[in-house]
Parts: C-alpha cells; structure tokens; sequence
C-alpha cells in the first residue's frame, strides 16, 4: 500500500513532470526538475513510503513494474514478487488443475499479504536445505528482493538478511 511522503527517487529513469512554466525564466522552471520523484518535502526521515507488510498483490504487481522500470529490480525478482504466494488454480475432482474463476483471482489480488515476511520465508526455507550459497537456489535474488524491500519500507523495515 502507498503511504504519502516517500523516500527521494534516485533512478536514472525517473522523470519530473513538466509543468506550464509561462511567466517565469528558465531557471525558474528548472527548479521543478530538482526534486526527483516522490521525495518527501515534510523533512522526515522515518524511512520508505511502502507497507510491503501489508501490500495486496495487484498493488505489488504495479509497484514491481516500477521497480523494474527503474532498475531496482530485475525481470526475474518482479516475477518472484508476482508469482509468490500466488495460486496457479485449484484441483478439481478428478485432480486436474482449474484455472482460478475471475472472482477467486480478484478475491485473491485484494487479499493483503506481507512480502517481506514471504521474502523472508522463502529464504528460510533455501537456508533449511543448505542451499543458501548455491547459486541456482535463488537465495541471492531473494536477498537483494529483501534488501530493496527494507529499503522502501514504511519507517526503515527490518534488516533481517543473512
């Protein structure tokens, strides 16, 4: 979920919205480029500006495409965001997979989750199997998915990474 006053955008990719700047110099009109995407003007510093503890997984969907867009994160760790947790259907009686109805999806993209608590446990759970320097466990992208997390946490988040 968005939480107002966010923490300073320093993406390469961040673009400043351009305003009507008639009436002005141009160095005036420079002065809106200063401040990059959704730095937080209130002067405090109590961390990021998302509540990755209870986020939906539509809301994460977008915000994962924003983070991609701007580098944080890459197309494999969106799609582990995305598809964590995520049921690909439901078994019918004859034990074949069924797709999910639309409203069970919709139920399920409204249903608040805690991606840094599924971040946490998925590396938990790599670790319990020895595998947390195995370089094809996805323990290394789970930890840098963890670190942009905390990063973009509401008041600091938790550092738990090994």
């Amino acid at each position: 979920m968005r939480i107002d006053g966010s923490l300073p955008s320093y993406s390469a990719f961040s673009t400043q919205k351009k305003g009507a700047t008639a009436g002005s110099d141009f160095a005036a009109s420079l002065d809106d480029f200063d401040q990059s995407i959704g730095e937080d003007t209130s002067g405090e510093e109590d961390g990021g500006s998302y509540d990755f503890s209870h986020m939906t997984p539509a809301e994460m969907r977008e915000l994962s495409g924003d983070l991609y867009d701007s580098g944080e994160l890459d197309l494999a760790q969106v799609l582990q965001l995305q598809l964590s947790g995520r049921p690909f259907g439901k078994i019918g009686p004859d034990g074949t997979l069924l797709p999910l109805s639309d409203a069970e999806s919709s139920a399920y993209d409204s249903t608040s989750q805690d991606f840094i608590g599924i971040a946490n446990n998925e590396m938990d759970q790599i670790e319990s199997q020895g595998r947390a320097g195995d370089p094809t466990s996805g323990y290394q992208s789970w930890q840098s998915i963890l670190s942009v997390l905390n990063g973009l946490q509401l008041n600091g988040g938790t550092e738990d990474e090994a």
